[in-house]
């Protein structure tokens, strides 16, 4: 049979350096492998496995690994430093949307924030306001100014300055401005796969 050392690692077989890097943060800690096993509730032998580049555990074993390390679990996987902890995002920086009525300022972009996403938005009553959406996650909103209607598939209620809402965003929802003035509100959610 011909040697494959250069082909594609077999399933099943751990990560590329899963096991050196695991070693190496336990190392830093000052950590016996029995310690960091007992902390991630492992055996000694699983652990030495793991580090010998044995098969990838389950991902909630990596967890606890992570955990008992006091890291990140994306540090496991990758020599990569993780992205910056604070990202400032200056007022004349924000992406803004105009649409008769609408104005959109994106606050935090997804890229920089995987799953979560804050905005502000402005809605004259001109506006047809944001349509009915459902997606998985969850919603908050809170009211700078004017009138904000929200309506649920069963339910409806009017925020003022100062009122917030939070709810599943897998109830169908929808937004629009009432009252004299626009309705300013920030959003913030929490978008998650299904």
């Amino acid at each position: 049979m011909a040697d494959r050392a250069d082909g594609p690692e077999p399933p099943g077989q751990a990560l590329e350096g899963l096991g050196d890097r695991v070693r190496r943060r336990r190392e830093e800690r000052g950590l016996a492998p029995a310690a960091l096993a007992e902390r991630a509730g492992l055996d000694t032998a699983q652990l030495g496995d793991l580090e010998g580049g044995g098969p990838t555990p389950a991902l909630e074993v990596l967890a606890r690994l992570a955990d008992a390390l006091d890291i990140d679990l994306s540090e496991l996987f990758t020599d990569t430093k993780p992205g910056p902890a604070v990202v400032v995002l200056r007022g004349d920086e924000a992406r803004t949307v105009v649409d008769e009525g609408l104005v959109l300022q994106v606050l935090t972009p997804r890229a920089v924030i995987p799953g979560m996403y804050a905005a502000r938005y402005r809605l004259t009553r001109t506006a047809e306001g944001v349509r009915p959406v459902r997606h998985v996650g969850h919603d908050w909103l809170y009211v700078l100014s004017g009138e904000l209607l929200v309506e649920f598939s069963e339910d409806s209620t009017t925020l003022r300055a100062g009122d917030s809402v939070s709810f599943s965003s897998r109830v169908p929802h929808r937004l629009s401005a009432v009252g004299r003035e626009p309705a300013e509100f920030l959003a913030v959610g929490a978008t998650l796969a299904e």
